[in-house]
């Protein structure tokens, strides 16, 4: 078992537990089929929208955005597009709650806990995940549903402005309790995960303990989250730089004899490549982007070069070369995201400890909960014998077989008096 400190140096544990290969593969499945899913349905928004998709592929590629200034969506292409949001979310929730529980065993000692038993806990506690933030949701709506009752007897002549200036300050109060749970969603998205794969808590625990954190210990838990938040970004810019050496190096060594004609593949590999962001997008951002490309030596990623025909097997080597440049940038964001769960995890340790004084890593294991204890059954269930409820031990009642009548027996007689 992991001794901690059970200060904030615990957290920057984070990089080298988040740094494992079976925790970024896990965290890979989970992005990849959020991604694939979130594409999908984008496209499908675009399409259905009356948009072309040869034009929504030469401006997003893989990774594409909805630009209402530029192609206006209708209703039902927004619905669209936040199913495709609402999966990508629901995968990364999953995969980090995986994540979270190979690093609670990882730091409870048990280094070779199963990628396949972490998945399936994910899948088992999927609820607790999941319906945590939905049920602060529907205390949203409660409250605003109860804000437009109001708003409704506002619009009564007379009355209603007299009824809404009663009520100004209750619907202040109201104001402010949606703003306490949209805080409180934020922080259960970003810690359920971490708390559900160290305590298999239900859905109100889960709730309970985010509650509890936010109340209690405010301060920890944005400098815990915020310090797990940086060492994720900069654990994913070292890997990216590390990827982008080995991908230069790998480039001249291959040059050696195939010659010229491999830039010509990588340049027709880097069409395919293309991270694009919205116009709606701050520009502090988009300029974030194009300086995190260019640290890395791939300005093509930001404004990729025109597509070369130069024949069917250069074609097929630049298609072979990009897929192995999403699987790289993938790799990339699973391990960002390997160290923020194994991060989520280390901060709720931390502050269990200080507001419960509890160790979670001393929790008694799966098995101890979920095997039902063995009663052993009685001796008249084994036996057939009736069982007597006297005080003093008796001798055994005779039983007969079943189906025949028991044997009357005469009573014992008492014993005479002595004579004088």
């Amino acid at each position: 078992m992991t001794k901690l400190h059970y200060n904030y140096k615990d957290i920057f544990r984070a990089l080298r537990v988040g740094f494992s290969a079976k925790k970024v593969w896990m965290m890979f499945i989970g992005t990849f089929v959020g991604f694939a899913g979130y594409s999908v349905l984008t496209y499908l928004a675009y399409i259905v929208s009356g948009n072309d998709f040869i034009t929504v592929w030469e401006n997003f590629r893989l990774l594409p955005f909805p630009e209402p200034e530029i192609w206006p969506f209708p209703w039902y292409s927004w619905i669209i597009y936040g199913l495709g949001a609402v999966w990508f979310v629901v995968c990364c929730l999953v995969a980090g709650t995986a994540v979270s529980k190979v690093a609670y065993e990882q730091l409870r000692g048990d280094e070779f806990y199963e990628s396949r038993e972490a998945y399936k806990f994910a899948f088992r506690n999927l609820s607790a995940v999941l319906a945590s933030p939905l049920l602060l949701l529907a205390f949203v709506a409660v409250v605003v549903i109860g804000g437009l009752i109001l708003s409704l007897l506002g619009a009564i002549p007379f009355f209603g402005e007299m009824f809404v200036g009663l009520l100004a300050l209750p619907a202040f109060a109201a104001g402010m309790f949606i703003v306490y749970l949209l805080v409180v969603l934020l922080f259960c998205l970003l810690l359920a995960p971490g708390v559900v794969g160290s305590t298999r808590n239900d859905t109100f625990d889960t709730l309970f303990e985010v509650f509890s954190c936010v109340n209690e210990q405010p301060g920890r838990s944005i400098w815990y989250l915020a310090t797990a938040g940086g060492l994720a970004k900069f654990g994913a810019f070292l890997l990216a730089l590390a990827s982008g050496a080995a991908g230069r190096i790998s480039y001249l060594v291959l040059r050696i004899f195939t010659g010229p004609k491999l830039a010509d593949v990588m340049a027709n590999a880097g069409f395919y490549f293309k991270v694009n962001t919205p116009e709606w997008c701050p520009g502090a951002i988009r300029d974030a982007v194009i300086w995190f490309f260019d640290r890395l030596g791939l300005p093509q990623a930001y404004m990729p070069t025109e597509y070369i025909a130069l024949g069917w097997s250069v074609d097929v080597a630049s298609v072979l070369i990009a897929v192995a440049i999403y699987v790289v940038a993938l790799m990339v964001v699973s391990y960002c995201l390997s160290i923020w769960y194994s991060g989520t995890v280390l901060s709720y340790a931390v502050l269990a400890k200080k507001k419960d004084d509890k160790n979670i890593l001393e929790l008694p294991d799966d098995d101890e909960d979920l095997i039902e204890p063995v009663v052993p059954k009685p001796d008249y269930l084994k036996t057939g014998e009736v069982p007597t409820f006297e005080d003093k031990p008796t001798a055994k009642a005779e039983t007969a077989p079943v189906g025949k009548p028991a044997e009357d027996k005469e009573p014992p007689k008492e014993p005479e008096p002595e004579k004088r």
